[in-house]
């Protein structure tokens, strides 16, 4: 679910420029609403750089993306 308004929290971009913008609405412990948003490039981007620092995450990742959709 994505709105007008909304970006993502780490690069910045609309949801008219990426395919796919997640975003998240918690509270914290002070019981304050923080919301966030995630796009599909900055998700690739960690995946990236979280298995160049963790090749044995990587292949795990892969066997999750594999069983998607199925």
């Amino acid at each position: 679910m994505t709105t007008p308004d909304l970006v993502c929290s780490f690069c910045g971009k609309e949801p008219g420029e990426v395919i796919s913008l997640v975003n998240a609405i918690s509270v914290n412990v002070k019981g304050r609403q923080t919301a966030g948003a995630i796009c599909n490039e900055c998700v690739e981007l960690c995946v990236e750089v979280i298995g160049s620092q963790k090749p044995e995450w990587l292949e795990r990742h892969r066997r999750f993306v594999a069983t998607l959709g199925k």
